[in-house]
């Protein structure tokens, strides 16, 4: 090592020509040193700290807002299970809805075809009476001629006037 330090100038090839350079120079650094140890060294580590203080906030509120962030995905979820329950429950009700109006208008449906029924069978014992009673009339109508044409020929005077007495009595029996 001393050939490199000899190799080139009186004070070798690391050192500067002049030695009271390096002396000065090494005063100066020890120095500035000091007093970068006595003036910087508590401002660094001053900024050091309030850096690691504000690492450490920073670390706190993300893990604060992971919690929140946590939460509320928490509670979400039991919304969207809600709104599924919901959703269910409305089905659920709009079927019984279906089921109990199903049963309305079949209720409705035989109470209607029943009424029908009934008219039916009123309009057809209507008729009915109508047409015996019609029948009736005309069968009686036909009966009297036919009555009045066998006795007016075969009938006399003197059986005409028994007949006639006879009704009279008969009529004035039933008042």
């Amino acid at each position: 090592m001393t050939h490199l330090l000899a190799a080139e100038g009186p004070n070798g090839w690391l050192l500067p020509a002049d030695i009271n350079e390096v002396y000065w120079g090494t005063v100066s650094f020890l120095i500035l040193a000091a007093l970068f140890l006595w003036k910087g060294l508590p401002k660094l580590k001053e900024a050091m700290a309030a850096r690691s203080e504000g690492i450490r906030d920073d670390l706190a509120a993300a893990e604060r807002a992971e919690h929140e962030a946590a939460a509320s995905r928490a509670e979400q979820e039991a919304q969207f299970a809600d709104a599924d329950g919901e959703a269910e429950r409305i089905v659920a009700d709009a079927r019984d809805r279906a089921a109990v109006l199903k049963t309305d208008l079949m209720k409705r449906a035989e109470a209607d075809v029943t009424a029908s029924k009934q008219r039916a069978r009123a309009e057809i014992e209507a008729s009915r009476t109508q047409v015996l009673a019609e029948l009736r009339s005309e069968v009686a109508q036909r009966t009297v001629r036919a009555a009045e044409a066998v006795a007016v020929e075969n009938l006399d005077d003197t059986a005409k006037n028994d007949l006639i007495e006879q009704y009279i009595q008969q009529v004035g029996a039933r008042s």
